[in-house]
C-alpha cells in the first residue's frame, strides 16, 4: 500500500469537495478525527473559506508537522497528552504541540462556526462526510481511529451501526469476568468514556469518545493510551 499515494488521493478529493482536509503526519498510525474546525469568524466571511481550505491543504503538503507553539488550544493540548502517553518511550518538546510527528488529525463535520450544534445542515453534512470516509483507503490506513467527536457519531439500533459501516468494525462486545462488555469504558467521573472497536482480521482499532476539548479525569487519556499502545504493539508498530 503506497500511502502517499492515498494520501495525494485525499487531498484531491478534500479540494474537489470544498472540505477539510486536516494536518499532520500522513504516514502516521494515529488519526484524530474531530468534531469540526472551530473559526467563528468565518461565519462573518464566508468569503474566505475557501481561502483557509486551501492553506490547510498547503500545510498538509508542506510536511512539516509539530511546529505550532503550544498554547490556547484545548484539544491540541488533550491530543498532545494522549499520544505521549502512547509513546512514553519518546522525547516531546515541552514548547510545541509536536504530537503531529506521531498523528494526522481531521474532522467529522466541515461547517465553520464557533459552537458545535447538531442541528439538521450538521447531520446533512456528516452524513457526506462519513459517505466520503468509507470510501477513502486514505482514512481507512490507519490502524488506530480516534473518533472524538461524542454524539456526532452514533453506533446504535436507533441511528444505525454507523460507525461499524463506515470504518468497518465491530463494537468489541466480547463480555468480561464482571458480564460487561470489553469495549465499554468508563471512567470514575461521570460523563467520561470511549468504547473500542475493531475489525475482522484485528488490524483496525477504532476508538470513540467523547469530545476532547474540556477538562476531564485524566484517567481517560491514560486507559485510551493503554488499548492503543497494546494495539499498536500486537502490530509490531511500537
Amino acid at each position: 500500500m503506497d500511502r502517499t499515494k492515498l494520501f495525494e488521493e485525499f487531498l484531491a478529493e478534500c479540494k474537489n469537495r470544498k472540505e477539510w482536509s486536516g494536518q499532520g503526519n500522513p504516514n502516521a498510525d494515529i488519526l484524530f478525527i474531530g468534531k469540526e474546525p472551530h473559526n467563528g469568524k468565518l461565519i462573518k466571511e464566508k468569503e474566505k473559506i475557501q481561502e483557509k481550505l486551501q492553506k490547510q491543504e498547503d500545510l498538509c503538503r508542506s510536511g512539516v508537522w509539530g511546529t505550532a507553539p503550544r498554547k490556547g488550544n484545548p484539544t491540541w493540548s488533550n491530543y498532545q497528552n494522549l499520544i505521549e502517553e502512547v509513546y512514553s518511550d519518546r522525547k516531546f518538546d515541552p514548547r510545541l504541540f509536536d504530537f503531529e510527528k506521531y498523528a494526522f488529525t481531521t474532522e467529522l463535520n466541515t461547517i465553520f462556526r464557533p459552537k458545535a450544534v447538531l442541528d439538521e445542515e450538521t447531520k446533512s453534512n456528516i452524513n457526506k462526510r462519513l459517505r466520503f470516509f468509507k470510501d477513502s483507503e486514505f482514512i481507512n490506513s490507519f490502524p488506530v481511529i480516534i473518533l472524538a467527536c461524542n454524539n456526532f457519531i452514533s453506533n446504535d439500533k436507533e441511528r444505525g451501526f454507523i460507525l461499524n459501516d463506515t470504518f468497518g468494525v465491530k463494537f468489541d462486545d466480547e463480555l468480561d469476568s464482571n458480564g460487561k462488555p470489553k469495549g465499554k469504558h468508563e471512567e470514575k467521573t461521570r460523563g467520561h468514556w470511549f468504547y473500542t472497536h475493531h475489525g475482522d482480521n484485528g488490524k483496525k482499532l477504532v476508538i470513540h469518545t467523547r469530545q476532547l476539548s474540556f477538562l476531564f479525569d485524566y484517567s481517560l487519556i491514560e486507559h485510551m493510551a493503554n488499548e492503543i499502545r497494546d494495539h499498536l504493539k500486537k502490530l509490531g508498530k511500537i
